[in-house]
């Protein structure tokens, strides 16, 4: 949870703070070009952005004076709302249209649960009770929740689409969650075909309609994201984060990395810091 303000952002690969998210961010002054999956969309202020596993984000080009405040979580914590709109035409409605302008009573809903959120951190931080802490963190993520709740039900209208690329969707959007869930333990198309009860060839047919890309595509991507995330963020050596992603051994990790990420774990954690 963080304001931030408007600072270049570019990137070929999708930016890493909304990887394993879910939210939005919501922008509170100046205005900013957003490049999200293939699309150029325009922010303002009251414009939010939707953060789940279908949407990929690129880079953020800010104005001078553009701010934005980010109801961005783990996407553990959004779980509820996830699951929830999982069987529905939601997923594939928000990934279409992933930006949208806010009414100033929903700005002002939005503004005011992400202050409720501050104000719990700040006690959190202040505070030596165990407990205490972890009541709060409980309520922050249900506060998360109900925002986003609170702001996808208010801007989700009826829209056409068949059934097929509804139910297409869905598949894909089961997947992401799943990969999310399971990259590090299930790295194989047919692994995650079987748990959509699909055949591999059908399976990757409906992903690669659905999202752009491959199965396999999907978790070389999140993998080496995670990968370059615990190497830009953590010590861990080498040979801890191949253990940590369950590769059998530095060597094969090693390659792997390299062979998606263009340079070695090494190189790039060098390069990185």
């Amino acid at each position: 949870m963080k304001t931030t303000t408007g600072n270049n952002t570019n990137s070929c690969d999708p930016l890493h703070e909304y990887w394993n998210k879910g939210g939005f961010v919501l922008c509170t002054a100046g205005e900013a070009d957003i490049r999200i999956n293939d699309n150029i969309y325009h922010l303002a202020k009251g414009s939010v952005f939707i953060v789940t596993p279908l949407i990929q984000i690129y880079e953020i080009n800010p104005s001078a004076n553009f701010e934005r405040i980010s109801l961005v979580n783990e996407l553990k914590v959004f779980y509820p709302v996830f699951k929830l709109i999982a069987d529905t035409g939601v997923p594939l409605k928000v990934s279409q249209s992933p930006c949208w302008q806010l009414s100033e009573d929903e700005f002002l809903f939005a503004k005011s649960q992400y202050q409720r959120i501050e104000d719990k951190l700040k006690t959190i931080g202040s505070s030596t009770s165990i407990e205490e802490q972890l009541m709060l963190s409980n309520l922050i993520n249900l506060i998360c929740v109900e925002t986003m709740l609170g702001v996808v039900s208010n801007h989700i209208h009826r829209f056409d689409s068949s059934f097929e690329s509804i139910r297409n969707s869905n598949v894909a959007y089961s997947f992401i969650l799943a990969l999310h869930e399971n990259y590090h333990t299930e790295r194989t198309v047919s692994w995650y075909a079987s748990q959509a009860n699909m055949s591999t060839g059908h399976f990757s047919a409906i992903i690669r309609e659905a999202t752009g890309q491959s199965p396999s595509e999907w978790i070389s991507s999140v993998t080496t994201t995670y990968a370059k995330l615990l190497l830009e963020q953590t010590d861990k050596s080498i040979k801890e984060i191949a253990n940590e992603l369950n590769f059998p051994e530095q060597f094969t990790f090693r390659k792997y990395f390299r062979r998606y990420a263009g340079m070695s774990p090494t190189d790039y954690r060098n390069e990185a810091r």
